[in-house]
């Protein structure tokens, strides 16, 4: 299906619009169970998350393309695609250019140069924080001029990457596998109070559970169960300092079966039993 950059500028809500003209626009997206069907555009568009992780799909690759915070993505024109939030929730920016616009902020960027293939490139420290200061939470956005200007110095950002040439590769390799693996720390770090099997958080990435305990082993060092518990432990270990909850209803919010059941895990990983570090003075 293809979309127009004109359908593009009348379909976006203007809470979502951040900055526009005749031949650019700068659109925040995503939300809960974000997803696009296949679909191509008449304009080149910059997909980059702003929360949680992207996989990306183009009809030049079987592979799919995972991108978070740390890396960015440039459609050429006419390039089918699809992207969906790997975890529930997903939010990104992206930036559609006609070849005016492209003409206008960055003349020696050619897409088509690399046999129309969508390339990946990484964020830098700058990109980040003026993508933070675009997408500040509801009732803090920035005032509308200045939220232009925002957009406008992002889009001149990223365009500089893409004129550096410093091309990521999307191939599954290390890079890729700490995305990944990041996404399935965080799915972990969300259900804390529930053992979800580890076939189902493969699955979510569409791994084996052997290909998935490896990478997650080779990423942290840990094992997936390892890596739970001890979350679950640091988990508990904060809500005794931060709150007075009753220790059985702590044990429960992370996980484990009963107090004794936490106690256990914080004698065997900390020394020390839940009532006992509650009453150590910190200062």
């Amino acid at each position: 299906m293809l979309r127009s950059f004109e359908q593009i500028l009348r379909s976006v809500p203007p809470s979502r619009l951040l900055d526009a003209g005749e031949h650019r626009a700068v659109v925040a997206g995503g939300g809960l169970q974000y997803r696009t069907q296949w679909h191509w555009h008449d304009c080149a568009m910059i997909l980059v998350p702003t929360s949680g992780t992207i996989a990306f799909r183009d009809e030049t690759r079987r592979s799919v393309t995972y991108l978070s915070e740390e890396r960015f993505i440039v459609v050429p024109k006419m390039q089918a695609h699809e992207s969906q939030a790997v975890r529930r929730v997903s939010n990104h920016v992206a930036l559609y250019l006609t070849e005016t616009a492209l003409a206008q902020f960055a003349p020696s960027v050619d897409l088509q140069r690399h046999g129309k293939k969508p390339a990946m490139f990484a964020t830098t420290p700058f990109v980040r924080t003026l993508l933070r200061l675009c997408c500040t939470g509801e009732g803090d956005v920035a005032p509308r001029k200045a939220l232009d200007h925002l957009a406008t110095a992002l889009l001149v950002a990223m365009l500089n990457r893409v004129e550096q040439g410093d091309q990521l590769s999307s191939a599954t390799g290390d890079d890729h596998g700490g995305v990944v693996v990041a996404e399935m720390r965080a799915t972990i770090d969300e259900r804390l109070d529930r053992d979800v099997p580890i076939d189902d958080i493969a699955a979510a990435f569409g791994l084996s559970r052997r290909h998935a305990t490896r990478l997650f082993r080779r990423h942290t060092g840990l094992s997936i169960g390892e890596y739970r518990n001890r979350q679950r432990v640091e988990t508990a270990r904060r809500m005794l300092v931060e709150s007075s909850l009753p220790i059985g209803e702590i044990a429960w919010r992370t996980g484990f079966e009963s107090g004794s059941g936490l106690s256990r895990a914080m004698r065997r990983t900390l020394g020390v039993s839940p009532g006992a570090f509650r009453r150590i003075p910190f200062t």
